[in-house]
């Protein structure tokens, strides 16, 4: 990590009242024009918000124990890596849990506000650029190098986080939370091109994605094109994001060109007929938008399922097998704009945050750089792609014979017998005790040619996509309900809910700008020396 050259301001935890109205609670919606809630700032005495606010950290100090906050239990999710930090570092974990979304903020909030901040937290949507307007997170850029041979593979996308020109989220892993997942062998039967095709030869376009719905749909009345998530990872093929978020501006793309294109374009599709499931599909049971893509592919009538295929594909193959049905599961990203050569498509990513006012800063920074050494590791990147196309054949670890009776040193409390290392390598497909056949576990196999493609929309060296995160899904929740749920969501209206896009933005858009008004306000007072504190938001003009 970076060491720090001169002594550096002591974190402003202590200031910050975070009862996070904006992660929570009703901010005023469409016409609501009642007075501004109230937002704290603190001037900082001799120094402006651009200086580090980040305490130094001796390299040499124990790790010691660090404190996370979650809503799930990482101690048990995460059992691997936990075990390493304490191997490795001779660090301990303390868990507090608390529920997720607006609760999740809230707490956090509390915690800093009261002086009892956790050391680490994970990244949400909502950690940039919204908890970072309030000072919820410590700047990282004194610690870690991003030119760094350890950090440089993340600084691209580390870059499309920053906030008042400091870095408070380095990313130690990214990768595509969206593609198209589909079932070839149904294509191959009714003789439609694989589009995994199309992706070798750059000729997979929106014009080509929209061919293939027609052939579909047009071929079935219970066919469907299209399902999954809505508008955004479209947008993005363009080259332009929603929001975004650029040095000293927050910029609000929903009358770009672009997008306007984009979003025009695929509210003819579904007027069309090509995505989501129409009215009398629906009356028959069929879903509109979101899929379980462990039912998805089963009754062969949906084309393609727009979801992250880390979990869809092998959901979805699964499914298929067990339900004995013909399949060749494969995934294939969003497609190409046809006006751009590049190949732009949407990214995820994942890391860590260090609270304002975390007690073991080192303990932190461990477990940060503990996760990108796994995730670089060359081994570990081997035996990950190994593991996945290994076809071998696995068993359970207990004999199948609830009767049998082992009497040897490896057995349950039941009588089964535990098969041991040396049994489990040298391939013992039968229990030694009584004879029976072992159980065979499902395991679902990758293909190397979706194993390489899924690495490369991980953006693995070599790639052929430029990857985008778009942050409009990083301010309050009114401001992500404004663009995904609700009677009439901007990006998913025109995709699966026959919404005209041209009068979703005549009506909504004022109130987008007024929200982001309040976040531009909020990053100027931090960058002029004023420090934000409050996350209680002004409610957007009419």
């Amino acid at each position: 990590m970076k060491k720090n050259r001169k002594p550096l301001a002591v974190l402003l935890a202590a200031a910050v009242t975070l009862s996070l109205a904006g992660c929570g609670g009703d901010n005023g919606s469409g016409g609501n024009t009642g007075g501004n809630k109230t937002t704290t700032t603190t001037k900082a005495p001799e120094q402006s918000f651009t200086e580090a606010t980040a305490a130094p950290v001796d390299d040499t100090a124990e790790t010691g124990t660090i404190t996370w906050l979650m809503y799930e239990d990482l101690l048990t999710n995460n059992a691997e890596m936990v075990a390493l930090f304490e191997s490795r570092y001779g660090g301990t974990i303390e868990q507090r849990v608390t529920g997720s979304g607006d609760e999740y903020f809230e707490t956090l909030g509390t915690l800093i506000a009261t002086g009892d901040s956790p050391d680490i937290v994970r990244y949400e949507w909502r950690s940039f650029p919204h908890a970072m307007s309030y000072n919820m997170y410590t700047p990282l850029d004194s610690y870690i190098d991003l030119d760094s041979d350890l950090w440089s593979g993340v600084k691209e996308i580390a870059e499309q986080f920053v906030y008042n020109g400091k870095h408070y989220y380095i990313p130690y892993q990214y990768k595509t939370n969206f593609a198209l997942n589909y079932n070839n062998r149904v294509l191959e039967e009714k003789g439609i091109p694989d589009p995994m095709k199309m992706v070798k030869d750059n000729t997979w376009t929106w014009k080509a994605f929209e061919d293939l719905l027609k052939k579909w749909v047009d071929m079935d009345p219970n066919h469907i094109g299209y399902n999954g998530v809505g508008g955004m990872i479209f947008v993005l093929s363009t080259g332009t994001k929603v929001i975004d978020v650029q040095g000293d501006q927050i910029i609000n793309n929903l009358k770009n060109e672009n997008i306007t294109r984009c979003m025009s374009w695929l509210e003819n599709m579904r007027k069309n007929g090509l995505l989501g499931a129409n009215a009398d599909q629906q009356a028959n049971g069929a879903s509109n938008g979101y899929v379980d893509p462990g039912q998805a592919f089963v009754d062969g009538n949906l084309l393609f399922l727009g979801m992250d295929p880390s979990w869809t594909y092998p959901a979805a193959k699964e499914a298929l097998d067990k339900a004995g049905l013909e399949n060749e599961m494969k995934f294939v990203p969003y497609p190409r704009d046809d006006l751009s050569d590049t190949y732009y498509h949407g990214v995820d990513t994942f890391g860590y945050l260090i609270p304002s006012g975390a007690p073991n800063v080192k303990g932190a920074l461990d477990w940060i750089e503990l996760n990108r050494v796994e995730e670089t590791d060359e081994e570990n990147i081997a035996k990950a792609k190994s593991d996945a196309l290994d076809d071998s054949i696995t068993y359970y670890p207990k004999c199948a014979n609830a009767d049998c009776g082992d009497t040897s040193d490896s057995h349950d409390d039941k009588g089964r017998h535990i098969f041991t290392d040396e049994e489990n390598e040298s391939g013992l497909d039968t229990c030694p005790s009584c004879g029976t056949a072992r159980r065979e576990k499902y395991k679902v196999v990758w293909t190397e040619e979706q194993y390489d493609l899924w690495m490369e929309l991980k953006g693995a060296e070599g790639s052929r996509f430029e990857l985008l995160f778009d942050h409009c899904y990083g301010f309050s929740s009114d401001v992500s309900n404004l663009f995904q749920t609700g009677d009439e969501p901007l990006l998913d209206g025109p995709v699966f809910g026959d919404m005209s896009y041209t009068a979703l933005i005549e009506s909504k858009y004022a109130v987008v700008e007024g929200y982001l008004d309040t976040y531009r306000d909020i990053l100027k007072r931090n960058a002029a020396g004023e420090v934000v504190t409050s996350a209680a938001e002004e409610e957007p003009a009419a």
